[in-house]
């Protein structure tokens, strides 16, 4: 099971990594790196917060709002958290739906930096 915590850790400090090397390159704005990182901390937050209410009884975050944040880039964050508080880790449902948020986020910056970039919102707008 420590492994499994560790492989999870390194997971996302290589993801940050990887963002960072990015940045550097100027594959991707030093913005990105900060919303992801802003992101994961207050999804890892979240979860925290969740985990507490669910402990007491108290008003609990709704299940889409933790995804909406992993979507938006702070699956590390709920990932961490999944594993060090072990909240939210044992329901399949909520765990598929987890994998397929990451998916949609890394696709989406995938995206970005191949020059799809966020052009089209001024479109849009």
């Amino acid at each position: 099971m420590k492994t499994d915590k560790k492989k999870r850790l390194l997971l996302g400090v290589g993801f940050y990594g990887v963002l960072i090397l990015l940045a550097l390159t100027s594959e991707i704005s030093w913005l990105v790196v900060a919303w992801y990182a802003a992101l994961g901390f207050i999804t890892y937050m979240m979860y925290a917060k969740d985990k507490a209410a669910a402990q007491s009884g108290d008003w609990r975050t709704p299940e889409s709002t933790l995804h909406l944040l992993s979507m938006f880039g702070g699956w590390v964050g709920a990932m961490v958290a999944q594993t060090y508080l072990r909240h939210k880790s044992q329901k399949p449902e909520f765990r598929m739906t987890y994998y397929l948020t990451v998916i949609i986020n890394l696709a989406g910056l995938l995206f970005i930096i191949v020059g799809g970039g966020l052009d089209f919102l001024t479109e849009l707008l």
